[in-house]
């Protein structure tokens, strides 16, 4: 297992999520362009900070969620997309899998990240994963 030497920070990606899913904006007027570039920006350092990220290891692995799950009333203020949004936003091949239950006895999810392209390393480490699990 590999550890990032610095800990990985990303830029904050509401305003660039935001504005690249706002419903009836045509990226190709003018003023959606210079309204879209700040988002554009973000997304771009992001990338090139996991970029750098997946130059050692193959792949990362995280929580699924920062903290336990919300109930049915929903999450409120605190969202819990905290670890899987970045890769939304670039792409990666990503998905969560079982990974036990928590002292709470909720589930808790393992999120496997892959490098761009490496979609059948991914598949892979999941299928010994999943192959090795009784559900």
């Amino acid at each position: 297992m590999v550890r990032p030497v610095t800990p990985l920070r990303l830029e904050d990606p509401a305003p660039a999520w935001l504005a690249l899913r706002s419903p009836g904006v045509d990226p190709s007027t003018p003023a959606a362009e210079a309204a879209l570039a700040p988002a554009r920006r973000v997304r771009a350092d992001n990338d090139r900070r996991l970029a750098e990220l997946f130059a050692g290891p193959e792949l990362l692995l995280t929580p699924t969620t920062p903290g336990p799950p919300h109930g049915h009333e929903g999450p409120g203020e605190r969202y819990s997309t905290a670890l899987t949004w970045a890769f939304n936003l670039s792409g990666h091949p990503a998905v969560s899998i079982p990974a036990g239950f928590g002292d709470d006895g909720c589930p808790v999810g393992l999120q496997i990240v892959a490098p761009h392209g490496r979609e059948d390393l991914l598949l892979r480490t999941i299928a010994g994963v999943m192959a090795d699990r009784a559900f």
